[in-house]
């Protein structure tokens, strides 16, 4: 949940960096353009981590359903002698 908030933080100060910057004059102030790039860089940065958050999350998912899917597999194709053997080990 808290990867939401900042991702949405993130993004808020973004775009308000670049509106400031494509909308304001104050990009032509060195200070101003120091708050600009501070805003964009740090949304940037604030939205980056929730993507791959996501990214783990599925790919987590995918690899738990492929074991499951390899288990069920594996004792679906047994034969009774097969499972009598594995049973005597």
């Amino acid at each position: 949940m808290h990867c939401i908030a900042l991702h949405f933080i993130g993004l808020a100060m973004f775009f308000l960096g670049l509106c400031g910057y494509f909308f304001t004059q104050i990009s032509l102030e060195l200070s101003g353009m120091l708050v600009l790039s501070s805003l964009i860089g740090l949304g940037l940065m604030l939205m980056s981590p929730y993507p791959i958050v996501l990214f783990l999350q599925w790919a987590q998912q995918q690899a738990d359903n492929q074991a499951a899917n390899q288990s069920a597999n594996s004792t679906a194709n047994q034969t009774p002698d097969s499972k009598n053997q594995n049973e005597k080990y």
